[in-house]
């Protein structure tokens, strides 16, 4: 019984992290970081050698993170994207 409400609470989860990181990378744009913030993942990327176009329903249920072309998509259409550095 617990394996199928297990499966569906895993898939909320995964949603709202997601969630959250799309805000986390907003507000870092908003301060004025989207290029450091690009370069960043971009890196992260290269680092963990991880894919960069996951299947979209695979990527939905087992990662935690959105992908990075997502992402860097993300940053690029933030309206904040030429903020000034925090100081």
């Amino acid at each position: 019984m617990y394996s199928p409400v297990q499966h569906v609470l895993s898939f909320v989860m995964n949603m709202l992290s997601r969630k959250h990181e799309f805000e986390a990378d907003a507000y870092a744009t908003k301060l004025g970081y989207a290029t450091e913030l690009k370069q960043a993942l971009v890196n992260l990327q290269k680092e963990n050698k991880g894919t960069m176009l996951p299947d979209a329903l695979y990527s939905a249920y087992h990662h935690s993170h959105p992908p990075l072309l997502e992402r860097l998509n993300a940053i690029d259409q933030s309206p904040h994207k030429e903020g000034k550095k925090a100081q």
